[in-house]
């Protein structure tokens, strides 16, 4: 056994804990011997890891919670992107589909017009001919009827022809 183990050992045989004797100050003179060597030797290397520890989580939180923002950032950006992208696309299709809409009715409005020159050519064209129908027949009608006239009656009607 330790010397001063033994001599606190021998001085507390036949007395009582709580009175103060003289092991107390054997104790504080082992604790204050004790104390700086301990905290050399034991504590502050123990707190030096826990410390780089704590910096190493802390560090590594740290850097998660920057990349995680900046994911996040990149995140948005790339979202916003797409919905321009999106919106613009919607654009371009509407101002196609306005554009073609435009041109399917200018191409609606130019058969129109023709159709309706045609129609209105094809009216003069008819009363042209409607016109010269009836003065043949006219002429016709005069002759045909003089002719049956004639031929029931037996002699020339009407004037001269």
């Amino acid at each position: 056994m330790i010397p001063a183990l033994k001599l606190i050992a021998a001085a507390d045989a036949g007395s009582s804990m709580l009175t103060p004797d003289k092991t107390l100050l054997i104790v504080l003179v082992l604790f204050i011997i004790f104390v700086p060597i301990l905290n050399r030797l034991l504590f502050q290397p123990l707190l030096a890891v826990l410390a780089e520890r704590e910096r190493l989580t802390d560090g590594s939180s740290t850097n998660a919670r920057a990349m995680v923002l900046t994911v996040d950032q990149k995140l948005a950006e790339y979202e916003e992107g797409i919905r321009d992208a999106r919106g613009e696309g919607y654009r371009v299709v509407e101002a196609k589909r306005t554009a073609a809409a435009e041109d399917r009715q200018l191409k609606i409005d130019a058969a129109r017009d023709q159709s309706a020159r045609k129609i209105a050519a094809a009216r003069e064209q008819l009363n042209k001919d409607a016109s010269a129908a009836r003065e043949s027949l006219g002429a016709e009608f005069d002759r045909v009827a003089s002719e049956i006239s004639s031929a029931l009656l037996g002699r020339t009607v009407g004037g001269s022809r």
